[in-house]
């Protein structure tokens, strides 16, 4: 097994696009993601993966080059699983590898290794990929990569569930389970690194004073699929009353629904009046890049279930800010308290109580918003703790700067991607080293959801083509010319015959008058005779032949 091994990168243009105005977490996180691969991974060849390479594939390679490829890329069309074999593994950008796993059985299970990845959880989709594990064909050789340890657990929860249902209704005591490691999101860090210029003309622009304290919010402005903005207005409403210097909000960021807009700054008006708010357009890149710098305090005070990781906060730490945010799923391990900065408590209704919301979603009676928005409206955070928590930091510069060079040093150390890329390749050399121990597989057996259509609707007609049937040409024939006859009765895979061997087989029927398609295919070289005993079909289909 070589030293270093990487999978193929399964390619969806639109999951890798940062360039659109519903900009989220996922396509930012998985073009981090190759331009690391890329940066430092060592690659003697960067493999993609995608449905279609005519369609997808110079997509692919002008984003790798971009990303600063100069190695040699090769990309794979999605029906060529004999090339994946080749290459050993493929990295999906999401937790659906029982979809893979299942595409993998047209080859053998043991054919390469799948390693998946966990983003948002909270939706059923992701869900159900996850409950599918204990059913689908994955093997001890697949991995779905944790972001947090908190994703880990409830990928248990899911899979523990579903084990025991399969248990009592199928009588099921086997479930091959996936690796699951926990490996953590990178951040670019040095992208990140504080600039005084930078602070110094924001900081004007804005109208923030030398003295004054500017809270940041960086990401996605949404009450119902990010967080609600109640307790951080609320806080920063109370932190401000007590401070001898005015404090500013900063966010940063887009609504992925323009009316929420008027909301928020009606919120901000009646929780923290004394508070200047500045509204910037957080998907554009002078902004994305710059604003860090122009802070004193980065904030995200979490209240959905939506978030599983978290980047943002690892962000702020990179720009060396100290950071006020939830005790919340992936912030745990990410913000160490009163290291990195200030982790504020939360509190979920007990199990039981958001019954009815999964219900009304279940039943396509509520939208996806309003569930995630419903399961939020369960969960409190401790406002008054976040308050201490902003006058603390506001009142003290040493501790702000305290913590964020503490904060700006567990960046780089834990998360920047020159550390996270070879968590990833050690998993995937422990990938690559259990399926090359495990036996041979049986002859591969395609999943039956992927049935062959003539095995699965052989009885439709009224009988099979078979290698003994006595064929001759039909004198009835309206028209000998193939080239409209292949033009009406397209479309055709790679490798059938073309124009001219299907003359020559025609031609070979009409010289013999009469014969079975096994003494036609005779004629023809064995590797071309499985598409010639189509292509003597072809000529039954549209009348050039008859059944003698």
């Amino acid at each position: 097994m070589p030293e270093s091994f990487t999978p193929a990168i399964h390619f969806v243009a639109d999951a890798f696009r940062t360039a659109r105005q519903d900009l989220m977490g996922l396509p930012v996180a998985n073009q981090g993601f190759l331009q690391a691969l890329i940066r430092y991974g060592d690659l003697e060849t960067l493999h993609a993966y995608t449905s279609s390479r005519a369609r997808f594939g110079q997509t692919f390679e002008h984003l790798a080059r971009d990303l600063g490829a100069t190695m040699p890329i090769r990309v794979i069309d999605g029906r060529r699983l004999d090339q994946l074999a080749e290459v050993g593994g493929l990295a999906v950008c999401d937790p659906n590898i029982a979809t893979f796993a299942r595409q993998r059985s047209f080859i053998g299970s043991r054919a390469y290794a799948l390693t998946g990845l966990t983003h948002t959880l909270a939706d059923f989709p992701p869900m159900a990929m996850l409950a599918d594990l204990a059913a689908a064909p994955v093997q001890p050789w697949d991995a779905l990569v944790c972001t947090a340890r908190v994703a880990a657990k409830m990928v248990e929860e899911m899979l523990q569930a579903e084990e025991r249902r399969l248990s009592e209704r199928l009588g099921s005591v086997h479930f091959p389970r996936p690796l699951l490691p926990v490996i953590p999101l990178g951040v670019d860090t040095a992208r990140f690194a504080p600039r005084e210029d930078w602070r110094a003309s924001w900081r004007e622009r804005l109208g923030i004073g030398a003295e004054e304290v500017a809270v940041l919010y960086l990401g996605r402005l949404s009450r119902h699929g990010k967080a609600h903005p109640l307790p951080m207005m609320a806080a920063l409403g109370r932190a401000a009353r007590t401070q001898p210097y005015r404090l500013h909000l900063i966010l940063a960021g887009w609504w992925l629904h323009p009316p929420e807009e008027a909301i928020w700054r009606e919120q901000a008006a009646a929780l923290c009046p004394e508070v200047p708010l500045h509204l910037l357009d957080g998907r554009e890149e002078a902004v994305r890049r710059e604003i860090w710098s122009a802070a004193d305090i980065f904030t995200h005070l979490v209240d959905n279930i939506q978030e599983t990781f978290g980047q943002a906060p690892v962000e702020a730490m990179a720009a060396g800010l100290p950071v006020v945010v939830t005790d919340w799923a992936g912030f745990r391990d990410t913000v160490r308290q009163g290291v990195d900065g200030i982790l504020v408590r939360t509190i979920m209704a007990p199990p039981g109580e958001g019954r009815e919301a999964s219900l009304r979603y279940a039943t396509f009676n509520i939208y996806y918003g309003t569930w995630l928005s419903l399961t939020a409206r369960l969960t409190a955070v401790d406002i008054a703790g976040a308050a201490e928590a902003f006058r603390a930091l506001a009142a003290d510069r040493t501790l702000r700067r305290r913590m964020g060079a503490a904060g700006q040093t567990r960046a780089r150390e834990m998360f920047d991607w020159s550390a996270v890329i070879p968590q990833y390749q050690s998993l995937w050399r422990a990938q690559q080293a259990i399926r090359l121990a495990a036996p041979a597989t049986q002859v591969p057996v395609p999943d039956p959801r992927y049935m062959d259509p003539n095995q699965a609707f052989a009885m439709w007609p009224s009988g099979t083509f078979q290698l003994s049937q006595r064929l001759r040409p039909d004198p009835a024939a309206t028209t000998t010319e193939l080239r409209p006859l292949l033009r009406f009765t397209a479309p055709s895979l790679p490798g059938e015959f073309d124009e001219a061997e299907i003359s020559e087989l025609l031609a070979e029927l009409r010289r013999a008058g009469d014969a079975t398609v096994e003494e036609l295919l005779r004629v023809l070289e064995p590797p071309r005779r499985d598409a010639g005993q189509r292509a003597v079909l072809w000529l039954l289909r549209v009348g050039l032949a008859v059944k003698s």
